[in-house]
């Protein structure tokens, strides 16, 4: 399953000028959550602002460029692999070898000049799971189908949420950043624990989804639950995720 990370924040005003972040403490955000300041090395992230790129555009190949339509976002100095720009909003990967507890400088630059920067501190975790309009998880059903309301789980069912974040992972292949992750199952390093309502769901993997870029991936027993909503939330490193609601069939 491939998830796209085209533009979806509405509200701020474009422009054609000096690209800016905006506001400038909450514009880094996770790729998937769209929590600020919740980016660790390799995982997916966004920039939200105003002047970002004069033209949107979408990667087209993988390894994703470090440019796209003239804009380029710099981290610590370094370009990074992008995936869409816009005037207000870019995706793009964070290097994989991105220093941990301590500053790191974020800057935009384009054919109109370059932003205002932006420091914050890259997590060694920080999980945040895609949904569908912020609310429901992204998963998989054991028959292929997404779960929703109309396609539930049910309680032993092995389910496969897909998220961005999960830190270093044991990597089954060459790793490098803004390439598809390695074939075969490249675990989390660090601790973790899922639960699903409180309860504790079973981890079944958790890393890298294979074949992607910055994409990971949590396989779990969903526990005995009655039908309804929800909230599923993953903890990686201490670190937790924004709470996704998963679907429980009667």
């Amino acid at each position: 399953m491939r998830c796209s990370l085209g533009p979806t924040r509405a509200g701020l005003s474009a422009g054609f000028f000096t690209p800016q972040f905006a506001p400038p403490q909450q514009s880094v955000v996770n790729g998937a959550s769209f929590q600020s300041r919740m980016v660790s090395p390799g995982s997916l992230f966004s920039i939200f602002g105003t002047g970002l790129s004069p033209q949107p555009t979408s990667a087209a190949t993988v390894p994703l460029p470090n440019s796209l339509g003239g804009t380029q976002v710099l981290v610590n100095g370094e370009a990074v692999p992008l995936s869409y720009v816009g005037a207000n909003q870019v995706n793009a990967q964070i290097p994989i070898d991105a220093p941990t507890g301590q500053p790191v400088t974020f800057t935009v630059t384009n054919t109109d000049g370059a932003s205002n920067s932006v420091t914050l501190t890259i997590r060694a975790a920080a999980p945040g799971f895609f949904t569908l309009a912020g609310k429901e998880a992204v998963i998989q059903n054991p028959n292929g189908s997404m779960n929703s309301e109309a396609e539930p789980a049910h309680p032993g069912d092995v389910l496969v949420a897909y998220l961005t974040g999960g830190g270093a992972v044991n990597a089954a292949g060459p790793w490098i950043t803004g390439a598809n992750s390695p074939e075969g199952a490249s675990s989390a390093k660090a601790p973790y624990s899922l639960t699903v309502g409180g309860h504790p769901a079973e981890p079944e993997y958790v890393g890298l989804a294979p074949g992607f870029v910055g994409l990971y991936q949590v396989n779990f027993k969903l526990p005995s639950l009655a039908a309804g909503s929800y909230p599923m939330v993953l903890t990686i490193g201490g670190v937790s995720s924004n709470a996704a609601s998963v679907v429980v069939g009667g």
